[in-house]
């Protein structure tokens, strides 16, 4: 090394780079292109589901206004919880996260290792042996209590039975449905 280069401000005085000098540059923060629903929410549980297990992947669909996200990958049954209660929890904050950004016109299903679609079919072959029991006894059969979501599936289900209707009765975690038999002329679709 030149004996006349022995500090750093000799160095960069040689490379033409002086404080004195320095040209000014202004920065320009290029605007990130606006996230669609879609995005927004994949961005949001990637981002969540990384503070519970690395390795969870996420694959986000779009149908209408309904975000389907089914969660892979790790320990889902930690992500899923006891009677599906941090599913549904993580549901509603991807849902609250969404509202905030776009509306409230996306709603979010959250699903993991099929979870949601075996507690449906779970309660469509309940609420179709009640309708049978129901059917056969002309008695009236009140099933457990249930959270609205799950009642919500049985009263869509058998909304068109032509033997029986439903009803919801109860108040806050006693609510559940009644299964009532029809009467002979009620027609599926009339209220009695």
């Amino acid at each position: 090394m030149d004996e006349r280069k022995k500090n750093l401000d000799d160095l960069l005085s040689d490379l033409g780079v002086l404080e004195e000098g320095l040209p000014q540059v202004e920065l320009k923060e290029k605007a990130a292109p606006e996230k669609g629903p879609k995005e927004a929410l994949e961005e949001f549980l990637v981002g969540l589901l990384l503070h519970l297990d690395p390795r969870h992947s996420v694959e986000v669909r779009q149908e209408g206004e309904v975000l389907k996200a089914e969660v892979l990958g790790g320990d889902l049954g930690r992500l899923i919880g006891k009677e599906g209660r941090t599913l549904k929890a993580v549901e509603y904050l991807a849902s609250v996260y969404l509202a905030k950004r776009f509306g409230g016109s996306h709603r979010v299903q959250l699903d993991a290792a099929g979870y949601r679609k075996r507690q449906e079919e779970r309660l469509r072959k309940l609420a179709l042996e009640a309708a049978l029991q129901v059917e056969l006894s002309q008695t009236p059969l009140h099933l457990p209590p249930m959270r609205p979501s799950e009642r919500r599936v049985i009263h869509m289900l058998l909304k068109h039975h032509p033997k029986v209707t439903t009803e919801s009765q109860g108040e806050g975690e006693e609510r559940h449905v009644v299964i009532y038999p029809r009467a002979v002329s009620e027609a599926p679709g009339e209220e009695a």
